[in-house]
Formats: C-alpha cells, structure tokens, sequence
C-alpha cells in the first residue's frame, strides 16, 4: 500500500516551505502534557524507543517502537529503602524513591503491579533485565520514572504517548514505511489496560497534530486505538503487543483485539494453566509466542503440539519470532518461537518459564508441550 508521505524536516534534502517549517519547529506540547512530564523528569523524547537491536532487524518492513516501564513489583522494589535485589538495576533506587515521595506516589508504587499475569519465573527471567536494562540503574530509573507518571495520571500519560507516537509516525512517513508500535514493552500498561484507557483529547491537541506531524487523529473521549483509527486503516500504523493476559475479560485477548490491537499470546511454561491457557489462544487464532532454550545455531523447531489433559491436542506451525519483532505481519495462530535471552540477575526459578530445546513432550503442570524439528 503507498502510504501518504508528509512534508517533513526528517527529509533533509528536500526544500524548505511554510509547512516544513511549522513541522521542523521545535514541537510545542500542549501546557498540561508538558507540565505533567517535567513532574517526573520526562520529555516527549523519553517515552518511547526505538533502538532495541531487534526493532533493527524488522527496519525494512516498518519502523518499530516500545513503551518500556518497570514490570511486575520492580517499582515497589526500587522505592523501598534497603532492598537489595539480585543486581543494582533490580535494587533500591534512591532517586525514584523520593521522586515518588515528593510527588505523593510512594504508596501507590509499593502496590503496583505492572504484571498481573506474570508468574515466578516470568518476573525473573523477565526481559526488562536484559541488555542495558540488566546492566544499569539509570535505564531502570527512567522506566520507572515513566511507571510513576502513568500511575499518577494514566489518561494525561496517555495524550503523551499519543504525541509521542505522532512523533514518531512523522518519522516513519519520512522514511517511507509504516509505523508499528507497542506499548506492553516490559509491563501490562495501566490498571485499565491500554486498550481501554479512555483520553480527553480535545480538538485543539488533534488540529496541533495534525499541523505539526502531518497525523489525522481523532479527538474527544477515545481510546489511543480509537484516536490513531485513520492511520490505522489506512496502514500506516500498527498497534500491536505480547500479552500473559487470558482470553476474556475486559484486559483479555480478545478485548484487546477488538480494540485494533494485533495481540500475541505469550506461553507461560511455569504457569498452573500453561496449556490450557496456550491451547485455547491458539484455537482462537492468537500467535503464541514460545520462549525456547536453543543453543545458538541449533535449528529451530517447525511445528509445536500443545496437549492438554482436558481436551484435545492441538498443533500449530512454527515461525523464527528472532527475525524482526513484527508480529502483526506473522499469520495467525502460529507458534512464535523466540530463543531465550539473558536476563541478568535471574534466579534458578526463570528456568521453568522457558521450554527445553528437546523433541521430548515435555511436562507442565496441566498437560505436555513438544517442539517438532524437520527430520
């Protein structure tokens, strides 16, 4: 599909006109969005990435972006004097600590969970720990200082994200290509989920959007899959995440896709309900994103056969989840196989999370899984 290519100051080469200008300008948040991320320390640049090296290998195809916060009760870890975790980035964090005091937060953030479908082993193994957010205090400090300005005022938070996202959609329109977006990049979002999380968008923030970004946004009381609508039917932009969430329920899978949020399962192997859970996201069509202990340069498995001990086996095919992070161009119902990072500081209990890279059934606690190789 050709997408529609603003006018824009990323394209240094091209001529210098009134619109280019306006769009070149430095970007003028609206007084309320501005004042509530200079609360926590956050400009409109700090909320989103887009350097993670597997957002690199997917460049071709879109340009990619996440949304990293603190996951699980790491924030309740970072805020409380004395805790001493597995390493520093897991540890006490002065500096949070009393931002979240001065800013009345320090009770909310020790009873936030940014993941409420994670088990043991998820939380340990958990990503967030991975790259340079395993090796320093300061990455895990800005996640958490954009998980208190979400829990502080998640709709405010979330008219940030929405000009962030703008942003960086202008971006992409620059190079090209669309935008491909996700927001559960180390946690499940606000209490609310992302996909319901109403903002008060008003006309004014989508006349500046459109002016300065080139966006078609939708305002009044929407949702961000709601406000991005135009550009997401006309393919310019993906919505799309991971998920430990359950099929139902107003923060399940399917709420979530009903929302225009392209969702893939995630597999928790150490969970009471793994495959049951894992068969029924299938059968429904979600991916399933499968964490694999391979060995670097084993081969990857073709197919995954999910037997639970209530009902009937099911099996899928298998795709490499480690080209790109583009889930929302994988068919459905398909077995993503990603091979397992390291998370440092883990402990003895992130093994479980992962399946063994072996073409034995393997048993979890409500059935077997087992990976099939091409003979």
């Amino acid at each position: 599909m050709a997408l529609t290519r603003p006018l824009t100051c990323y394209l240094l080469f091209e001529m210098q006109t009134t619109a280019t200008a306006t769009r070149c300008a430095p970007v003028r948040l609206p007084a309320d969005v501005a004042a509530h991320l200079a609360r926590f320390g956050l400009t409109l640049a700090d909320l989103l990435t887009d350097s993670n090296p597997k957002l690199q290998k997917g460049s071709a195809q879109a340009v990619g972006v996440i949304l990293h916060h603190l996951p699980a009760r790491a924030l309740a870890a970072a805020v409380t004097p004395g805790h001493r975790g597995s390493t520093a980035p897991r540890s006490y964090l002065p500096a949070l600590a009393h931002l979240a005091a001065r800013e009345g937060l320090s009770e909310q953030a020790r009873a936030h969970n940014g993941c409420p479908w994670a088990t043991a082993g998820c939380a340990a193994g958990c990503l967030n720990w991975a790259g340079h957010g395993g090796l320093s205090p300061a990455v895990a400090a800005a996640r958490g200082r954009r998980t208190l300005a979400m829990i502080a005022n998640p709709a405010l938070y979330g008219r940030a994200i929405l000009w962030a996202i703008a942003r960086a959609w202008a971006r992409a329109q620059a190079q090209g290509l669309p935008l491909a977006v996700r927001l559960r990049g180390t946690d499940e979002g606000p209490a609310r989920g992302w996909h319901r999380l109403r903002l008060s968008l008003p006309v004014a923030d989508a006349v500046a959007l459109s002016h300065r970004f080139g966006a078609a946004i939708s305002p009044g009381a929407v949702t961000l899959g709601e406000a991005l609508g135009v550009l997401r039917g006309e393919g310019s932009l993906y919505l799309y995440e991971y998920s430990k969430a359950p099929l139902s329920g107003p923060l399940g899978l399917w709420a979530q896709a009903d929302a225009g949020f392209e969702v893939t399962a995630s597999l928790a192997a150490d969970r009471a309900t793994a495959v049951a859970d894992a068969a029924a996201a299938v059968r429904a069509g979600f991916r399933l994103a499968v964490p694999v202990a391979l060995r670097k340069g084993q081969p990857l498995p073709v197919a995954l056969t999910l037997a639970p001990d209530h009902g009937p086996a099911v099996t899928v095919p298998a795709v490499n989840g480690d080209l790109s992070d583009h889930r929302w161009a994988d068919p459905a119902g398909v077995a993503v196989i990603l091979i397992s990072k390291v998370s440092r500081g883990a402990g003895p209990e992130a093994a479980p999370f992962h399946l063994a890279a072996i073409p034995d059934a393997q048993p979890l606690a409500d059935g077997t899984a087992r990976l099939i190789w091409a003979p």
